[in-house]
């Protein structure tokens, strides 16, 4: 029983853990204010996810804003053109596919997998160092080397960030304060055996 209840058991871990990933939500929300900086928030978020699947995190508001402060400018950079290649192929599926519908459908599978790049984006800024060029290419070459994970990453997004606060309205008040770092958390564990097969190359 102690080993269970003691300050250095299971249950104060885990309250610990979801105390942290509370502490880690609020400041992701603060962090992508600006909405320009969400880039940056998403990459410090993963810096701190990705210790925290590892124990190695400690003060996690600190090593937020730290990693948020070291990546500002590259990932502020990658997250707006991002933005604007998403939202020009999602303009051209919308209009020049009404008049030439043998577009969309090329359309739709660069926006699929500009999308499942994203994925990979700012978790490889949180944990290598590289241009912007060379991690966004290496995002591309992981996300269709690693098309199973691609794939759950893919379906764990959007249950965090779609399902939960649309069709379980009753969950909202938990979500707005341990959606966004519960769901890096998760996928974090995904990404460390992704990263590590790599390491080892």
């Amino acid at each position: 029983m102690q080993k269970v209840f003691g300050v250095e058991g299971r249950l104060f871990s885990a309250l610990t853990k979801i105390f942290d990933l509370l502490i880690l939500n609020i400041v992701f929300l603060i962090g992508c204010l600006p909405i320009v900086t969400i880039g940056a928030s998403l990459t410090a978020l993963y810096s701190v996810t990705l210790k925290m699947v590892r124990d190695e995190e400690s003060n996690v508001a600190k090593a937020f804003w730290n990693s948020y402060k070291k990546n500002l400018k590259q990932s502020s950079i990658i997250w707006l053109a991002v933005l604007f290649v998403l939202a020009s192929l999602l303009f051209l599926a919308a209009n020049i596919s009404k008049h030439y519908s043998v577009v969309l459908y090329p359309l739709l599978l660069l926006v699929t997998v500009s999308l499942l790049t994203l994925l990979y984006v700012f978790p490889l800024l949180a944990k290598f160092e590289n241009s912007c060029f060379h991690t966004i290419k290496n995002a591309f070459l992981i996300s269709l080397h690693t098309v199973a994970y691609s794939i759950l990453l893919f379906i764990i997004t959007v249950l965090f960030v779609a399902v939960i606060p649309i069709y379980f309205p009753k969950l909202l008040f938990i979500w707005l304060f341990l959606g966004f770092s519960s769901s890096a958390f998760v996928k974090s564990f995904l990404f460390e055996k992704i990263f590590n097969n790599y390491i080892g190359k």
